[in-house]
């Protein structure tokens, strides 16, 4: 004998899956969610400059640079950061670059 509680149930969860899944926004970001996504990409770039001023070898230089570049365009593909603020973000490695070698050289 089935209890039919718990075959409601699951039809109901089933209804809300099938229409979820066949939405139109299916898969796309909401607003919220590009507003974490920036943020975080925010993050990970600062932190990848941060990484280029606090190098201490030549590996830890290397490996911070690659990936402040990495971040910044996965979020121009991404379209998280347009490209005027890929060149502010261009200007703040380089930076970091020059002090880092300026400091390392002297």
């Amino acid at each position: 004998m089935r209890n039919t509680n718990n075959l409601q149930k699951a039809d109901q969860f089933d209804q809300i899956i099938v229409s979820r899944l066949m939405s139109d926004d299916f898969g796309q970001p909401q607003v919220k969610d590009a507003n974490w996504y920036k943020s975080r990409a925010t993050i990970q770039i600062e932190n990848a400059i941060q990484g280029i001023f606090k190098a201490t070898n030549q590996y830890e230089f290397t490996t911070a640079t690659a990936q402040a570049f990495a971040f910044i365009d996965a979020a121009l593909n991404l379209e998280i950061i347009d490209i005027a603020e890929k060149a502010k973000w261009l200007d703040d490695v380089a930076f970091a670059v020059r002090a880092q070698m300026i400091e390392e050289s002297a």
